[in-house]
């Protein structure tokens, strides 16, 4: 060094530290998301080596401050499949996961549900971030004692056990399922319903939707379900042996674990909702991230950081801290190791074994991406609580859903031209 100094040949290599690259990511999380997002914030910047800073902020109406100034957006943003197509229509994304080599020599080990959450057509224009699915969770010991056998169940075994759990004399009630239009969705797929098309327009209303609505109201209408508000409700009813099953997303599945071992203490069992022939397809939903930073260095380090959050390592971290399933396959192969291991085997277990078969067997499907307005959440809860009634006409509740879903499904967003810079 001292002899290169003399000479005035000075490597700039050896004398400046290397220019920090900063990466800003916004997000909406909060709970048990944001948190897991802050603590793994911290660990990319204490362990990464490619000299990036990473910085997380959370934003309110994240989308509403993009469009509004979309020369100022961020390296990365949190994205939902609802918005998907806002954000390629209005040309926002500024790379595509499979940019980065990294992503590109795992992807094969990218579960297919995963993959399908982002996609739009034929491309993945954000990296899933984790799954989450809806199903029926249960008391092992009553539900056996009945004869309810989970892996061959169809909706007459459905009928018959929660109608013989159901008991008002002792305030026992056979099935509940929150007032989520989510959980009718997620029944109707099981069903065996088509539920969007290759078109994009929802079709939940064909033959085999309105047959999985005539059985859910024979349940529901027949006093042997309930559909409650609260949330706690169900969990607590079920954890006191009140209710032998619900219905539920598998992101309460800690939660109601707890519940379970401080109530009862019974055995919790787990499992797809019930279709015409036996357990059905099961609806995938969960968060992803997008590179939103447009081409140049910031783009590069976005992609880095891309790829650092499809790791193995941590898809299985951001998994324990907000209940989401790795999308890698071998981030759950890997758990799944590690349980054998162990003495106890708990119901996550069973969730990681039912992700692997829906993935093997194509008996999946992602969430909807072309619409979550507020009027189809509306008609489907509404539909949902038409289900007590035994007067209902179920398809024309279902026939009205569809149509308030389908409304402005077919408009796409345009990128509002840029007026060309004068001399």
């Amino acid at each position: 060094m001292v002899t290169l100094l003399v000479s005035g040949c000075v490597p700039t290599g050896l004398l400046a530290p290397q220019e920090r690259q900063i990466v800003v990511l916004w997000h909406s999380f909060s709970g048990a998301e944001a948190a897991a997002l802050a603590s793994l914030t911290d660990r990319f910047n204490l362990e990464n080596e490619w000299q990036i800073v990473l910085i997380t902020e959370y934003q309110e109406k994240l989308l509403d401050k993009l469009q509004a100034a979309p020369d100022r957006r961020p390296d990365l943003v949190t994205v939902w499949p609802k918005e998907l197509q806002t954000y390629v229509a209005l040309d926002m994304v500024g790379a595509v996961p499979l940019d980065a080599s990294e992503v590109r020599m795992v992807w094969d080990d990218v579960l297919p549900m995963a993959r399908a959450l982002y996609e739009l057509d034929g491309t993945v224009h954000a990296l899933p971030l984790g799954l989450a699915t809806y199903l029926a969770y249960f008391n092992q010991e009553w539900l056996a004692d009945l004869g309810y056998a989970p892996e061959v169940v169809d909706w007459e075994d459905f009928l018959r056990t929660t109608c013989a759990a159901t008991d008002p004399r002792r305030g026992q009630v056979g099935v509940g399922a929150p007032a989520k239009a989510s959980v009718l969705l997620a029944f109707l797929t099981a069903g065996g319903s088509e539920v969007i098309g290759p078109d994009g327009y929802y079709r939940f209303s064909d033959p085999a939707g309105r047959a999985a609505a005539t059985a859910l109201q024979s349940v529901m209408a027949g006093g042997c379900g309930v559909v409650y508000e609260d949330w706690d409700a169900g969990v607590s009813r079920l954890s006191r042996s009140s209710m032998a099953m619900i219905l539920e997303s598998s992101q309460h599945l800690s939660e109601i674990e707890r519940a379970v071992l401080a109530g009862r203490n019974f055995s919790l069992g787990i499992s797809p909702m019930p279709g015409a022939e036996g357990p059905g397809p099961t609806l995938w939903y969960g968060p992803g991230l997008l590179v939103s930073a447009p081409v140049g260095t910031r783009q590069d380090a976005a992609l880095q950081v891309l790829s650092w959050f499809l790791s193995s390592e941590v898809q299985v971290y951001w998994g324990v801290g907000t209940s989401y399933v790795p999308a890698r396959r071998s981030a759950i192969e890997a758990q799944l190791r590690d349980e054998d291991t162990t003495v106890m085997v708990t119901a996550m277990t069973g969730l990681w074994q039912l992700t692997l078969a829906a993935a093997d067997s194509g008996a999946w499907l992602a969430w909807p991406q072309p619409s979550d307005r507020i009027t189809c959440r509306a008609a489907l809860l509404r539909s949902l609580l038409a289900l007590q009634q035994k007067d209902t006409d179920t398809n024309a509740y279902l026939a009205t859903a569809v149509t308030e879903c389908n409304t402005g499904v077919g408009l796409r967003l345009t990128p509002q031209p840029v007026e060309a810079v004068t001399p």
